[in-house]
């Protein structure tokens, strides 16, 4: 449950956010662009400082990372519904409430999540319970099924339905997450675990550290961009956001079946290529469906495939930022794992800005119309190349540079565990 808590926020801010206050609201999809870009220059100082501060708090009771988990999540929530009505609420400054609380989810957002990426490595260091406890991560998938049912007619009393419908699960599985697990990996006495801030950005400096970020990076972005696009796809160039529903529900059930299969292929097969598999599946995917953009068959093939493969994609990519706090602490002696924690939040807040952020360029670019109920058909084109093309470019570059670059492979993790524990 603690891991899928935040996880309706991101999905909502990816796939609705966009259509929300283009259609609804009626701002400038050219501004939330720009928005998308500002804050993510924020998040560069948000998130490694975020890190630092979080591997410095005091072990309590409740552990060190579990107390600010809870606090950040009812931050959060607060802060994430101003960001979605704060500008109706208000006559005036429905721009400069967007941007503002739209930049203080950078912050509110990081004390709940880099929180609860946090807690992976230090609720165990076993590898094979690192990959069953990280691969219950689905938390979106009510969200999912549901939101376009209750959002397609394109009111603003369904979004209100939605928006608190999600902010009430996020709480109750987030806190309730935090109260049912335990932080089993009991820190050091002294401050040996202690880095400087320099030294936290020079973590970069090692391969599978970086090699992780840009892959993450890439693959995220063009998965943000379908997301971005999503919405707008289904109600324009299929002409029934509806349609979403029953593809979300085949990715759902699909998903299960991926998190079932996730822990025996990540033992059986290692990490690195559970997770480039998925990337190269999702990859293959978008290239099929090209084949003819409007066939519903191939849309259900590919959330059928797509959602076996995503159910050990993302949540491999969890325990994979677990390996990289451990090699941190295999290279330098020092334990780090708000600092990884941060880092990846970054690079994935980062991507969630650049995928947000081209959809509302590109469409505006071929001729969207604000607050208009028919738009011109060259929107379709637009959306039909963040939806598609651009998530095919971007999954091609990432895979290349996972495959070609991550150097900790199955073998690799093991003798690594096998010597911290040695020296332990």
């Amino acid at each position: 449950m603690v891991c899928a808590g935040n996880i309706p926020l991101m999905t909502l801010l990816s796939v609705y956010f966009m259509i929300y206050y283009t259609t609804v609201v009626g701002l400038d999809p050219k501004a939330l662009a720009t928005l998308f870009l500002i804050s993510k220059v924020m998040d560069g100082i948000s998130d490694p400082v975020m890190g630092f501060i979080l591997d410095r708090f005091p072990v309590t009771k409740m552990g060190k990372f579990r107390p600010m988990l809870i606090l950040g999540t009812i931050i959060c929530v607060i802060n994430y519904i101003l960001l979605w009505f704060g500008a109706v609420w208000s006559p005036v400054g429905k721009y400069v409430i967007v941007y503002v609380t739209y930049l203080l989810l950078g912050w509110t957002f990081d004390i709940m999540d880099i929180s609860k990426n946090s807690l992976l490595p230090v609720m165990t260091t076993d590898d094979k319970e690192r990959n069953s406890l990280s691969l219950f991560n689905a938390g979106g998938a009510v969200i999912g099924v549901l939101g376009p049912v209750i959002v397609a007619d394109g009111k603003l009393e369904s979004y209100y339905v939605l928006i608190f419908g999600s902010m009430a699960l996020t709480l109750v599985l987030s806190i309730s997450g935090a109260l049912s697990v335990k932080e089993r990996v009991e820190f050091g006495e002294n401050n040996e675990e202690k880095y400087s801030l320099k030294e936290m950005l020079q973590f970069l400096r090692y391969k599978p550290i970086w090699a992780a970020f840009a892959a993450t990076l890439i693959v995220g972005t063009g998965s943000s961009i379908a997301g971005g696009a999503g919405a707008y796809f289904y109600t324009y160039v299929l002409g029934d956001m509806k349609l979403m529903s029953g593809v979300s529900i085949i990715g759902l059930i699909a998903s299960l079946v991926g998190i079932v299969m996730g822990p025996y292929l990540a033992n059986r097969f290692g990490k690195k290529k559970v997770y480039l598999t998925a990337v190269i599946i999702s990859t293959a995917l978008n290239l099929l469906r090209l084949l003819d953009v409007t066939s519903m068959i191939l849309i259900y093939i590919s959330a059928l495939i797509g959602g076996v493969a995503g159910g050990w994609m993302v949540p491999v990519s969890t325990s994979i930022q677990a390996d990289n706090t451990t090699y941190v602490q295999y290279k330098t002696g020092k334990r780090a794992e708000a600092a990884i924690a941060s880092l990846t939040s970054f690079v994935s807040k980062v991507a969630q800005g650049l995928g947000g952020a081209i959809p509302g360029y590109v469409i505006a670019a071929y001729g969207f119309v604000t607050g208009a109920s028919v738009q011109p058909e060259s929107i379709n084109t637009g959306i039909i190349l963040c939806a598609l093309i651009l998530p095919l470019i971007f999954g091609i570059l990432g895979s290349l540079i996972f495959g070609t670059q991550y150097t900790l492979d199955q073998k690799a993790v093991i003798e690594m565990d096998a010597k911290i524990n040695r020296n332990n």
